[in-house]
């Protein structure tokens, strides 16, 4: 019982210790953006300053009067280390104090999807921007370039207190654990496999997570909306002294003419601003402007006054109020924003709790194990459990962590890749050569997933899963030291070559050690175990390449992958020896038995009417439709991961469940074609419906078709004759195969489809071929309807 307790010690620590680094790096990108935000509207005036003097013709590098204009903009960014105006080729015009150096910042200008756009970049402590200078016809002649501090005492005070909170909701739940360890759990119950053992824990974790997460969520709406209301304060400062300045003239405010051009430039520096309207001293409107200018009749009585900033207007600054100058936000996008923050920190705290329970998961399968039964050969070497109902379990921990490991990158490849181009990411094929390392990654992975099976089938699941992890080891290596595209593109290739091998590997022991009757779950649940390894590393990889770097990251990731090895060596061992079906299937593959196998009327057909069409729709759809299709109805980048999200949670808390389901049910052929129908029903959906929601609609619908079809499918093959004839782990290397091809060809017919009919058009014909595909295997394809199997072991 006190080794239970200190497991589940550890898996709290973790667990909160992930969720602590997660929101706390998102707390602080959201400090930095904030302080980016401030610092570029108080620079973008500057910056128009020197522009309209280029309009004007003015060179840039006989702009006279650059250092003053720099002198006046650290008076009003007081945290402001240095600043420089240089021109494209890197000259610096006019510099103040620690000016930053203006290389990385000019290549982001030039290489950026938005040349127009202020760009920003971490240096240690300091945060650093460029705002774009031109001559016209959108070429960028020079660059406003600044340093500031990346965060103020504020702050720092903020972070604090957040990790103040995340210790004391550990150390609660710790107390909670051990009473509940003491108290509520005999260990009799413990070891009799009871469901609280893994329910009491789970239950502690998300307490201690849940709280947390509120707290974050309430940190991040208060930061959010107390930094816009500063921004927007600042702005209306700048304008009430350039009124006061006015009024000093002895101008009385009812007859300032053209007062509503700087109210209009003010709203249209900063979304936020609704309107903003001039009074007199009685509360009189003067004038009324919003960024489309002039406005008639009464003010908008609906804003509330919290949403109003007010700032009296005094002859030069001093003497009684002459009139006032009210700033009125935008409800409705502060609302928008606060529910973005919202769903920000939500969504940290739900990959957060993805790996927390997977980490539970084999917490309890070391429990199982430790009251488990193990059969033992003649000479007593142990060969594994008596139950073999549950090995998706026994492997769903090292798919987690080796995809884990290996999605670390996955969020910043085609970033990493434009900053290895010569041009910066300038040239016509641009987009092609930035896809490149992951192409290379996919199709490298189809070579040895074929090989995968043919290993597996002669000499064990082990000998292509131990070759994979230590493939994929030297893979990250090779990422982390490469400094040109081709060589970070044969890099990938190396750790595509191992994650074929690897993968492959662990679903040989599912097809060679699981009872037929529990394969579909079994195979669902290893699935699982790779979409939550997915989902959760790619989340940790975006922080550490945000604090730490490319190679970093690299470096990490291959560090990371020992523990999937020691995962084989410990929770799989026992399970090494081959089965008697393995060593059956030890024949010569030659390519005409692949052939042959391709050309029959059951496999060939559950290949290209079921497998090759949902991987095209997967991966058209989730990987190269989505972003293009909610970017054209204004989703923000954010709000396109979380769609995406849904799809993994999905497949990782439905999908086992219909696995159990499916292994229950006497024809697999039937699951196999729902899924078909609900995933095609999906992508056909958004010709009736658009926008945000009909494409999570649509992702959610694809994520169900996946789990109806997932297990069943492995089930279906594995009972085919032809397969038990070529090799089971064999036959199931080449359907993996079959989906690594469609997940090539997906975004490349989409793609096409998209640019002969437009984006919902290429969706729904992708859809009603996907429709097609799944009503011929109906028609054609054998139903092979059987009872469902009992639960026999595989021969030892």
């Amino acid at each position: 019982m006190r080794d239970i307790l200190l497991a589940c010690m550890v898996v709290l620590l973790l667990a909160q210790g992930l969720i602590g680094a997660l929101s706390l790096s998102a707390l602080n990108r959201l400090v930095s953006d904030n302080t980016a935000e401030r610092v570029g509207l108080m620079a973008r005036q500057t910056s128009a300053q020197i522009q309209t003097g280029l309009d004007l013709g003015k060179p840039l590098p006989q702009f006279f009067g650059l250092s003053q204009l720099l002198a006046d903009l650290q008076v009003r960014v007081p945290d402001m280390l240095g600043a420089s105006v240089v021109l494209a080729d890197g000259r610096v015009i006019a510099t103040l104090a620690q000016a930053p150096t203006p290389g990385p910042l000019l290549d982001l200008l030039s290489s950026g999807p938005q040349r127009s756009a202020t760009v920003q970049r971490r240096e240690g402590k300091a945060l650093q921007l460029a705002l774009p200078l031109g001559e016209g016809g959108g070429r960028i002649t020079g660059a406003l370039v600044l340093q500031v501090q990346a965060g103020n005492a504020g702050d720092s005070a903020l972070l604090l207190e957040n990790l103040r909170v995340l210790a004391v909701t550990t150390l609660g739940a710790a107390l909670l654990l051990v009473l509940t360890f003491r108290y509520g759990l005999p260990l009799h119950r413990v070891a009799a496999a009871s469901k609280a053992r893994m329910v009491a824990p789970l239950l502690v974790l998300l307490l201690a997570q849940g709280l947390y997460a509120a707290y974050t969520i309430q940190t991040f709406r208060d930061v959010w909306v107390s930094v816009s209301r500063d921004n927007t304060r600042m702005l209306g400062e700048g304008l009430r002294h350039d009124l006061n300045r006015v009024l000093g003239y002895g101008i009385e405010p009812e007859r300032l003419a053209g007062v509503e051009r700087p109210m209009m430039r003010l709203a249209r520096s900063f979304p936020l601003i609704k309107e903003l309207q001039l009074q007199d001293a009685d509360g009189r409107v003067l004038v009324r402007a919003d960024a489309k200018g002039l406005l008639p009749g009464l003010a908008d009585a609906d804003i509330a006054s919290e949403n109003i900033l007010v700032f009296p207007l005094q002859a030069a600054g001093t003497g009684p109020v002459l009139a006032r100058l009210d700033v009125m936000l935008d409800q409705d996008l502060i609302a928008a924003g606060v529910r973005e923050r919202i769903m920000d920190a939500a969504t940290v705290a739900v990959v957060a709790l993805v790996a927390a329970i997977e980490l539970l998961l084999l917490l309890t399968l070391l429990m199982d194990r430790a009251f488990a039964v193990r059969k033992q050969t003649a000479t007593g070497e142990t060969q594994g459990l008596d139950d073999l109902s549950g090995v998706g379990q026994v492997v769903r921990p090292v798919m987690f962590g080796f995809l884990f490991a290996l999605a670390l990158p996955l969020s910043f490849l085609p970033i990493l890749a434009r900053t290895l181009l010569p041009d910066g990411g300038n040239g016509p094929a641009a987009e092609f050569l930035m896809a490149l390392p992951i192409a290379a990654e996919m199709g490298c992975g189809l070579m040895t997933a074929l090989l995968a099976g043919r290993l597996t089938d002669r000499r064990g699941w082990q000998t292509p899963v131990l070759a994979g992890v230590l493939v994929s080891v030297l893979g990250n290596l090779a990422c982390a030291g490469v400094d040109t595209l081709p060589g970070l593109v044969l890099a990938r290739g190396l750790v595509g070559l191992g994650y074929g091998l690897a993968w492959m590997g662990l679903q040989g022991f599912i097809v060679t050690r699981s009872p037929a009757a529990y394969r579909g779950r079994n195979m669902a649940t290893v699935i699982a175990g790779l979409f939550a390894g997915h989902l959760s590393g790619a989340a940790v990889g975006a922080m550490l390449m945000q604090q730490l770097g490319f190679a970093a990251v690299f470096y990490i990731g291959a560090a990371l992958l020992c523990l999937p090895l020691v995962g084989v060596l410990t929770l799989m061992w026992p399970y090494r020896q081959l089965s008697a079906q393995a060593v059956s299937s030890r024949a010569g593959k030659s390519w005409t038995a692949l052939r042959r196998l391709l050309l029959t009327r059951d496999f060939g057909l559950l290949l290209l009417g079921c497998v090759i069409p949902f991987s095209i729709a997967q991966v058209g759809l989730l990987t190269y439709a989505l972003p293009l299709y909610l970017e054209a109805y204004g989703a923000t980048a954010s709000s396109v991961g979380r769609v995406l999200m849904l799809y993994g949670l999905f497949v990782i808390y439905i999908g086992p469940y219909m696995g159990r389901v499916a292994d229950q049910s006497a024809s697999k052929k039937h699951w196999i074609v729902a899924g078909g129908l609900i995933g095609s029903a999906g992508l056909l959906s958004l010709y009736f419906a658009s926008g945000l929601l009909a494409a999570a609609a649509a992702v959610v619908l694809l994520a169900l078709a996946s789990c109806f079809a997932g297990g069943a499918q492995a089930a279906y093959m594995l009972d085919l004759k032809a397969v038990q004839d070529y090799g089971a782990a064999g036959a199931t290397s080449v359907m993996r195969a079959a989906d690594k091809f469609g997940q090539m060809l997906g975004p490349l017919l989409v793609g096409g489809l998209f640019a002969s009919m437009g984006i919902s058009g290429g969706l729904v014909v992708t859809g009603g071929i996907y429709l097609i595909a799944t009503l011929a295997f109906l028609v054609f394809a054998p139903g092979l309807r059987q009872r469902p199997q009992a639960a026999v072991a595989p021969v030892l």
